[in-house]
């Protein structure tokens, strides 16, 4: 399958789709290219107030400042191709730099960053050095000896190096979210292969000699009725037992397991911001009490993913008592009808065991389910 990796909004490829992403990294895809923008006017500011500027500069300097800007937000916050957003502020740059004040050097930085971020692999470094050399060339016909050249030229390629570093990194985290999803959708995929295989082994001998004795049955009528009549017995026998197979194997593959919740609650706290700490049980468990168990898992990294806001969460299992604890911001809402901590407390309660969920001692949310010790 082709892949078409995606990296955050703050490096222009697209907007993150998932409910669960952290507060934060929702805040910094908006707040951090407008935080880069607001950054553009200091050297706009700087000319106004060092200088007196010319009306025919004002004129210049005002609205293409603002398609500077727009360029920018172009290349930060949408996936079209980079080349032609960067080569406009390079040539706003280029032209303002020459053409009205060398304070405009500083706009060098912008270009940098965008391409170093966006761009990948020898691409990204090819351009932040191919930009660094126009800057430099640029500051160098207007103040070729001063501490600007230097400072200028250092601050670009500083700075791109730094989002190159950073690009790279937020790519490799995308690719990694991308191929967690795949993991899944392939457990998934296999899980249900199982099952199918399972089905077909379980029915398949029985439903075949079921067919057989069926037509055994029908050949010895009416003359033998009472062979017939057994072979009928068995064949109720053999109903009755496949049905039975089949209740166990559905059983078996609705209930779920406490290693696979706990391994997919890691999974799905990590990809949410969220670091989370499992301690595990030492030994095995009854299955009803791990069903219900398991439960509880999914229904705390549930509560923690979509209304904690925290950054850390601990699971423990250990003598008949789970324990799932983060720091978040405390107790999520609750909602009557079976749904969410209503419908674990039932669950817990038909095994004879308790629920408590609340405001941790350290703040946070706490849920603690006690079951009967095996």
């Amino acid at each position: 399958m082709e892949r078409d990796l995606r990296v955050p909004r703050v490096l222009a490829m697209t907007q993150e789709t998932c409910e669960t992403m952290p507060r934060w990294v929702r805040f910094w895809n908006w707040a951090g290219p407008l935080f880069g923008i607001a950054w553009v006017l200091a050297p706009t500011i700087s000319f106004f107030a060092g200088e007196d500027p010319s009306a025919w500069q004002i004129v210049l300097v005002v609205p293409l400042i603002v398609v500077f800007s727009a360029l920018f937000l172009d290349v930060v916050m949408t996936q079209r191709p980079v080349p032609a957003p960067v080569l406009g502020m390079l040539a706003i740059s280029v032209g303002l730099t020459l053409g009205v004040s060398d304070t405009f050097a500083f706009l060098f930085i912008w270009p940098a960053s965008a391409a170093s971020a966006r761009l990948s692999g020898l691409t990204s470094g090819k351009a932040l050095t191919a930009i660094t050399a126009l800057a430099a060339g640029t500051i160098a016909l207007t103040d070729p000896d001063g501490a600007l050249f230097w400072g200028v030229t250092s601050l670009v390629f500083g700075t791109g190096a730094l989002w190159l570093l950073i690009g790279g990194l937020m790519r490799a985290n995308a690719e990694l979210r991308e191929a967690r999803a795949e993991l899944a959708e392939k457990a998934v995929a296999d899980e249900r292969l199982r099952f199918a295989r399972d089905l077909h082994d379980i029915l398949g001998h029985d439903l075949s000699l079921i067919a057989l004795k069926a037509e055994l049955a029908g050949k010895l009528l009416p003359d033998r009725v009472d062979a017939a009549a057994g072979e009928v017995g068995q064949i109720r026998d053999l109903t009755r037992s496949a049905l039975a197979q089949v209740r166990e194997a559905v059983d078996g593959y609705r209930r779920p397991s406490l290693g696979s919740e706990l391994a997919g609650a890691k999974v799905a706290l990590e990809a949410a911001g969220i670091e989370l700490r499992v301690q595990g049980p030492d030994g095995p468990i009854d299955p009803d009490v791990e069903s219900v168990l398991a439960w509880a898992v999914r229904e705390g990294a549930t509560n923690a993913i979509r209304h904690s806001g925290a950054k850390h969460a601990e699971i423990t299992v250990r003598d008949g008592t789970l324990e799932i604890a983060d720091d978040g911001r405390g107790a999520p809402p609750v909602r009557p009808g079976g749904n969410g901590l209503t419908g674990l407390r039932e669950r817990v309660q038909s095994i004879g065991g308790t629920v408590e969920a609340g405001v941790g001692p350290s703040g946070g949310f706490r849920l603690t389910v006690r079951v009967p010790a095996a």
